[in-house]
């Protein structure tokens, strides 16, 4: 074989390999941001787990309600609904809301927290959740209701606050 046909056949076999390559190249960096974000969130589901478990949950309306109450009515409907122990340690915000009821729409207030997965790859996150991971509801006076928690397609799990007299 001559010198010109072998650099020839070389040029050929690396623009082959180059090319059968490139997009498994490409493939690897684009799954190199999502396990990023992944790890700084099981970095900060550890760091919260380090946390001390609050007994209350202190909420807009000035109250300290007992945090067991939800646990316990959640696991009613485990596994479909599952709180988070530590879930008020998650990101949050406080959002004013129009929710459709029997007597028409109503103005109020929720406060929002997000899982830390929802919250550091948030390309991940369901776009049907609304309220975030976990809501806090209030009725149109500033009145605790109760929790909201996500169960996935758009749907929340109510737990209602045993408390709330309206």
């Amino acid at each position: 074989m001559d010198k010109g046909t072998l650099t020839k056949s070389l040029k050929v076999y690396i623009i082959t390999v180059f090319l059968f390559l490139l997009p498994h190249a490409l493939l690897a960096e684009d799954n190199k941001q999502p396990l990023e974000c992944m790890n700084r969130a099981d970095r900060r589901i550890i760091e919260i787990q380090s946390f001390p478990a609050l007994q209350y949950l202190q909420t807009l309306d000035g109250q300290s309600v007992l945090l067991n109450e939800f646990y316990a009515k959640s696991l009613i409907y485990f596994p479909r609904c599952l709180l988070y122990k530590k879930f008020y340690y998650w990101q949050s915000e406080i959002r004013e809301v129009f929710s459709n009821t029997k007597n028409g729409k109503v103005r109020h207030k929720i406060r929002c927290y997000n899982n830390c997965r929802s919250t550091l790859c948030p390309e991940m996150s369901d776009p049907l959740k609304t309220h975030g991971d976990v809501a806090e509801f209030y009725d149109p006076e500033g009145n605790f209701v109760g929790l909201g928690v996500y169960m996935g397609d758009g749907k929340y799990c109510a737990l209602p606050h045993g408390g709330y007299n309206k």
